[in-house]
């Protein structure tokens, strides 16, 4: 029974290792030498078939990036997904192809593995913060000093732009 089990959690990895360039994975050293580069940063936490996450790909994100302070804000994009292919096409229609990086996570592309893989990342970046609740896409605000500023950003451009603007923690 355990030669069984192991055997299968062994197809399990194997068939999950999908080549992505280790440039774009993200852990917690390359999350912090991200943040440190801007005062605020967005990130976007997001899967392949998350319909709200595709929408916001789409029509949110492209916009509030071209609106918000480029000095001072910048978009950092985490996909939970091992489909290169697809979370790149996704990024590339959006022309976010910057800051665009993919959660290392074990397992194959299902809710409950991206989950632990979300949960897992932030409890690391963030230990004492409760920051995911389970949904997905998680769309927070942070400081260059890994202060959380808003907690769950909306996804509608007016409501994003309106959080940012006018909460003074986010100022």
């Amino acid at each position: 029974m355990r030669y069984l089990l192991l055997v299968t959690l062994l197809l399990i990895s194997f068939s999950c290792s999908h080549p992505v360039d280790k440039k774009r994975i993200i852990d917690s050293e390359k999350f912090d030498e991200i943040i440190s580069k801007k005062e605020k940063t967005l990130v976007y936490i997001w899967t392949t078939w998350c319909s709200g996450c595709r929408k916001s790909l789409e029509k949110t994100l492209p916009k509030l990036i071209q609106d918000i302070n480029e000095e001072e804000y910048q978009l950092l994009l985490i996909a939970v997904s091992k489909n290169r292919a697809e979370v790149d096409s996704l990024v590339e229609a959006s022309g976010l192809n910057n800051n665009s990086y993919f959660l290392n996570f074990i397992g194959p592309d299902k809710g409950k593995f991206q989950s632990i893989g979300i949960r897992q990342f932030l409890n690391s970046n963030f230990p004492n913060e409760k920051i995911f609740t389970g949904g997905i896409p998680v769309f927070f605000l942070v400081n260059r000093d890994k202060e959380i500023l808003v907690y769950k950003l909306p996804h509608s451009y007016d409501e994003v732009m309106g959080v940012i603007t006018k909460n003074p923690l986010a100022k």
